[in-house]
């Protein structure tokens, strides 16, 4: 695997995880939406289930995000040079942009159209 793409599976694992959040913040609007039904006694419960379902879901994939980050952490401390280990932390883990990037660093970016 190159560099690039295992850096890359940072950003999916976050995505996804973001993707399973906004999933339960629906089923969340959806069980409330049932409590105030009449009758919505068993879809309740679904509604309760799904949640949390995705709730131990998102916690899982949260400790293994974790421990990939601890992962490429140590990964990244190996760099010799400090300066790059901070572009790819930027970029990869804290998801900044280029142009972000080197604004931080206080680099002028130097982007090609």
């Amino acid at each position: 695997m190159r560099a690039k793409e295992y850096l890359l599976q940072y950003q999916r694992a976050e995505q996804e995880i973001n993707r399973l959040l906004e999933e339960r913040a629906r089923w969340e609007i959806l069980a409330g939406k049932v409590d105030s039904a009449p009758g919505g006694g068993g879809r309740r419960g679904t509604a309760a289930a799904r949640i949390l379902d995705l709730e131990r879901e998102i916690d899982a994939k949260v400790d293994r995000l974790i421990g990939f980050r601890r992962e490429m952490e140590g990964v990244l401390s190996r760099l010799p040079n400090p300066r790059e280990r901070e572009v790819l932390l930027r970029r990869y883990v804290q998801g900044q942009g280029w142009e972000e990037v080197a604004e931080k660093m206080g680099v002028k970016a130097n982007l090609k159209l």
